[in-house]
């Protein structure tokens, strides 16, 4: 039992580790997750991130043991064969970020998509980001419904809305394919919320918070502070085994 009410379907300014620790166990089938990080800033130096990467700067970072610790969290809330829709660039996919969770979530897919924006790269340049389609065990596709997701999707975004603007048409279609109508969906690091959006064009219910929440502004709503802390801050550390 919570110790007091969740607020559900509204824009909220928070902290994603404390709006995790929050929830119960086996609480959701379904929770996107983009952490704002610097990794691939900070250790490729391109050379030109503050000129082209300026909003995206400005951003709280989490730091790597950060994002596996709410990573964690996020398995320990999806009941069994629920899923998590990690995005990931092409240096955290290459570097395998993901297999550091291995043990409580399993890589079951991979969906790459075309922004149509050509950004950095030493060699290639990057075009989009990468969808690593997470699940708690046990695994099994028999809860996956939409058989008909390309696993290359195409889909330009506006990024004057959020510097981290994620396709809404492909997570529209993500949570109509593992969730049915009334089920919940959360999303710890929000951006934009479009997942919020998304989850209530779809007869969804949502619960999310972001450290900074620009959209607020942007959209004309009001941001009820539920988990204040700093995305910033040291990850708490854990005690005894992760909980999974």
């Amino acid at each position: 039992m919570l110790d007091r009410p969740v607020i559900m379907n509204v824009i909220q300014r928070g902290d994603a580790l404390a709006l995790l620790r929050f929830l119960p166990e086996a609480y959701t089938p379904l929770a996107f997750f983009d952490p704002q990080h610097r990794v691939v800033l900070d250790k490729l130096k391109f050379g030109n991130e503050g000129e082209r990467q300026r909003e995206r700067c400005a951003l709280p970072a989490m730091g790597e043991d950060y994002i596996d610790v709410c990573c964690r969290e996020i398995a320990r809330v999806l009941v069994p064969s629920g899923y998590c829709m990690r995005w990931l660039d092409t240096y955290g996919l290459c570097e395998a970020h993901h297999l550091r969770v291995a043990d409580c979530l399993k890589c079951v897919d991979l969906i790459a998509w075309d922004n149509l924006r050509p950004g950095m790269g030493k060699r290639s340049r990057r075009r989009g980001d990468y969808l690593l389609v997470l699940q708690r065990s046990p695994v099994t596709a028999k809860n996956w419904r939409d058989h008909g997701i390309p696993n290359r999707w195409v889909e330009k975004v506006d990024r004057r809305i959020h510097p981290h603007v994620k396709p809404i048409d492909l997570i529209e279609r993500l949570i109509a394919a593992v969730t049915l109508p009334g089920d919940l969906v959360i999303d710890p690091a929000a951006g934009s919320f479009g997942v919020l959006h998304a989850a209530l064009r779809q007869g969804r219910e949502f619960i999310g918070c972001d450290a900074v929440a620009p959209a607020i502004e942007r959209f004309g709503e009001f941001a009820i502070t539920n988990f204040p802390n700093s995305a910033a801050a040291p990850p708490v550390p854990t005690t005894g085994p992760a909980r999974c």
